[in-house]
């Protein structure tokens, strides 16, 4: 495995509110496989971006803009979730997600909340037991969830209570916390556990080890 720039140390350690979620993937998608070309993949989200802000019509704002990005993302790009190689170290990086066009719920709800941020529509990642999804909140308080594993349907907090229930098997009562919006430190240390965990199910314990190192950073940080 090729050794990361010093940029996800940076990124690890430093301001939260200064990290931008697609670069800090991109770092760890650099974790599997090397130098990756970072201006391409940025350019394909303002792109994905600018078809949302031309779908949604000029001035749109909020539920029109969610309703365009998940029209765009879901119904012309066809993201969706890999079912067929769930625990592939692929679905952890952003940029062979976004190739592939498959992913984990948390590399595709960075993809969302990455492209939703470049045509103004503000989205948060939401930390759910066994699953991960994006939340968004309108002015008027009207939350809601949209899970891009499952094509972008959107849920109320039912249903993401019964979802949970579905993939762990346990039942957990509707506590606010259980939706907060998770910090990008918080999503970055996920997206390396999940690429951990790819790694040690396919038997790669050097991989595993390395990406372990980086895990201890993310917990200190």
């Amino acid at each position: 495995m090729k050794e990361p720039s010093s940029r996800l140390i940076a990124l690890l350690g430093g301001d939260e509110s200064a990290m931008e979620l697609d670069e800090a993937a991109m770092e760890v998608a650099a974790l599997d496989h090397g130098d990756l070309a970072r201006r391409a993949v940025f350019r394909q989200l303002d792109l994905w971006a600018a078809r949302v802000l031309a779908r949604a019509g000029a001035g749109a704002r909020g539920a029109a803009l969610l309703h365009a990005l998940n029209h765009v993302l879901f119904e012309e790009e066809k993201l969706e979730g890999d079912r067929e190689d769930y625990y592939s170290p692929a679905n952890s990086c952003i940029d062979m997600a976004m190739a592939r066009r498959k992913g984990l719920p948390i590399t595709l709800s960075v993809i969302c909340i990455e492209v939703g941020r470049r045509a103004g529509l503000r989205l948060s990642g939401v930390n759910l037991p066994g699953h991960f999804v994006c939340r968004y909140d309108d002015d008027d308080g009207v939350r809601v969830m949209l899970d891009p594993f499952h094509g972008g349907r959107l849920l109320t907090e039912d249903d993401c209570l019964r979802l949970v229930e579905e993939v762990t098997g346990a039942s957990l009562p509707p506590i606010e916390e259980l939706f907060a919006p998770a910090p990008k430190s918080r999503i970055v240390a996920r997206m390396l556990n999940n690429l951990h965990g790819a790694y040690w199910r396919r038997g790669d314990l050097g991989k595993a080890a390395e990406v372990a190192h980086w895990l201890r950073m993310a917990a200190r940080g």
